[in-house]
């Protein structure tokens, strides 16, 4: 319990800052619908167009740096949506998907990623708190808006808590757009840029 409460303070006080977000391409672990977490799976080729056609959809909206897990599959989605951009990257270890221990390389079982799994994976709190600790530290050091490069466990932290959207879920390589709270709310809004490739 302290935890979640410590967690709620700690979405409260993020800075209003607006912020794209972006789930990494495709790999050939996703296409085969088997658990990633930590291990290090580079995109495939599908992943690559992704990133690709996301390119250009960012363009244009004065996003003033790329914040990416180190991840292979999201550093390289976020090179490639920097040809077009031309911004620093930085690294954010804390941006790393959760890690599922054992059953990583397993086949993707619904429902368990809201699941606490021991057999070395990644406590569920845990993994929220260092999310948005991570989105916190990033707001709070640099100009906006941010876009952040990163996994589809860390988009449901932020739909979760943010928003109060549970069970989301983001596409490979769609990159949404995260509102600040107006005034009468504290919930974010979270637009896709391109709602035809939701």
């Amino acid at each position: 319990m302290p935890v979640l409460m410590d967690l709620q303070a700690v979405v409260s006080a993020l800075p209003a800052k607006p912020f794209f977000f972006m789930r990494h391409g495709e790999t050939d672990w996703n296409k085969n619908r088997l658990t990633q977490g930590r291990t290090d799976i580079p995109l495939n080729n599908t992943g690559q167009d992704q990133a690709s056609l996301a390119m250009s959809l960012l363009v244009g909206h004065g996003i003033t740096k790329l914040v990416s897990s180190p991840l292979r599959r999201a550093y390289e989605t976020a090179k490639i949506v920097n040809r077009a951009l031309v911004l620093p990257i930085e690294l954010h270890s804390g941006l790393v998907e959760r890690g599922f221990g054992a059953a990583e390389g397993k086949p993707w079982a619904p429902g368990f990623v809201d699941s606490d799994l021991g057999e070395g994976s990644e406590a569920l709190s845990p993994f929220h708190t260092r999310v948005v600790l991570a989105l916190s530290d990033s707001l709070t050091r640099y100009p906006g808006p941010l876009l952040f490069v990163s996994h589809g466990g860390v988009y449901g932290a932020y739909a979760k808590f943010l928003a109060a959207i549970p069970d989301a879920r983001a596409p490979n390589s769609v990159p949404f757009f995260f509102d600040p709270p107006r005034k009468y709310t504290t919930r974010w809004g979270i637009t896709p840029v391109d709602p035809a490739r939701t």
